[in-house]
């Protein structure tokens, strides 16, 4: 049985029960329980005033439904890892008495997770302490070299604007040119030809490969690890919903382009698609792509509960990319994308990826897919992130990442 020693645990559930059983089976296992109750706006106060914690676990089926306030502050302002688990079952034999009416197989797999998880979060911690002692002495550099890439990118980007509608405008005069060699060949009269020049060009979607992201809670980990072992070089471009609390995606883009090769950051009315880059769906602004592979903001809600909604990301971007678009589904709570990858593969026979279970801090989302038979190939983040590097370098399969991780391969597409 895995040892906790050292290890400061939350215990959130909606039984008394279960919070006394979990209790004396962890301080058994040496874990240091610091804090027991129910999942309410008063419990999620109290642990940002005082509490010191290495993991929270959440016991879902009953947790979850009390108070979806008091989970949604939970996850927006705790900064300490959460292990949500829907598992655990008491043991109606009552025949291992140290475990106080839990299954001894559902213990043993539930105290290896919050070993990891700790372990994990520990290590993060030390990382970014020094980390903080840097960026307060860079800070002032640092916020400078901002601006003036934001200067320089502006300007890049007002003359690649430019530049694309001069191109139309040359396009649309070799098109009335065509068209008028086309008619004097027939013998269209002169007279005729005054007639012609009202044709305007339609843009069309540009030659690139588009893959949605979709993730809710644990994703923005999943996503960082997957983007960390993405070549800067990858001829794709990415689009990122995840779900999040309003004002958060910029921070997210922000995080994200500090450990990625690519540019991380949030969508813009009127940005283009571009190969190395990953645009990050804002939550406020309800966005579509069109025809000429751009971000468009309209007057409108996201469907669902969710923001962004994954459904309507996917939806958007493969209907302009069709078989040149594909979907990868990471670790989140609920359905939320299963509805539009159905239509994708329905449709274009899309191309559907999933991060394995044992990644995921709550595996719901890629789990439907799953079960669904949409997922052609499942592995943690690094295995996704090989997978589709070999993809669109040379086509390679990825079979086995390391000793940990097996993928799972069906078909190449």
């Amino acid at each position: 049985m895995q040892r906790l020693d050292g290890i400061n645990l939350v215990i959130v559930s909606g039984s008394n029960e279960v919070q006394e059983c979990l209790h004396d089976v962890f301080m058994t296992l040496g874990a240091n329980v610091v804090l027991c109750g129910f999942l309410d706006l008063s419990f999620v106060n109290q642990l940002e005033c005082d509490i010191k914690a290495d993991v929270i676990l959440i016991e879902m089926c009953d947790a979850f439904e009390e108070d979806e306030e008091a989970l949604d502050q939970l996850i927006e302002t705790i900064n300490i890892p959460l292990l949500f688990n829907e598992n655990t079952q008491l043991d109606e034999s009552n025949d291992i008495e140290m475990h106080c009416g839990f299954s001894v197989q559902a213990i043993e797999k539930l105290a290896f997770k919050l070993f990891k998880l700790a372990q994990s979060s520990k290590a993060e911690q030390l990382l970014d302490n020094d980390e903080e002692k840097t960026e307060r002495i860079v800070l002032d550099a640092y916020e400078e070299e901002e601006k003036t890439e934001q200067i320089i990118f502006q300007v890049q980007e007002d003359e690649e604007e430019k530049t694309e509608r001069i191109i139309v405008q040359l396009e649309d005069e070799e098109e009335k040119t065509e068209r008028i060699v086309f008619q004097s060949k027939k013998g269209t009269s002169c007279a005729d030809l005054g007639n012609i020049g009202d044709a305007r060009v339609t843009e069309k979607a540009p030659e690139l490969n588009v893959w949605v992201l979709g993730a809710s809670i644990g994703g923005p980990e999943s996503i960082k690890n997957f983007l960390s072992n993405i070549p800067k070089d990858l001829p794709v471009a990415f689009v990122l919903a995840q779900h999040l609390g309003e004002g958060f995606s910029s921070l997210l883009a922000a995080q994200l382009d500090r450990t990625s090769s690519f540019n991380v950051k949030e969508a813009q009315d009127g940005d283009a698609l571009k190969h190395g880059q990953v645009c990050v769906v804002p939550i406020a602004s309800r966005i579509t792509i069109t025809t000429a592979g751009r971000i468009k903001f309209i007057q409108e809600h996201w469907q669902g509960f969710y923001k962004p909604s994954i459904d309507c990301v996917i939806n958007d971007v493969t209907k302009v990319f069709k078989k040149n678009a594909g979907v990868i589904i990471f670790s989140g709570m609920g359905i939320d994308g299963l509805k539009a990858c159905q239509l994708f593969f329905d449709q274009y026979d899309g191309l559907i990826w999933a991060e394995g279970s044992d990644s995921c801090v709550i595996s719901s989302m890629p789990d439907s897919i799953r079960e669904n038979n949409l997922a052609e190939y499942s592995g943690s983040p690094r295995a996704l992130a090989l997978k589709i590097t070999k993809k669109y370098q040379n086509n390679q399969e990825v079979v086995r990442v390391d000793s940990t991780h097996e993928c799972t391969v069906n078909v190449s597409k």
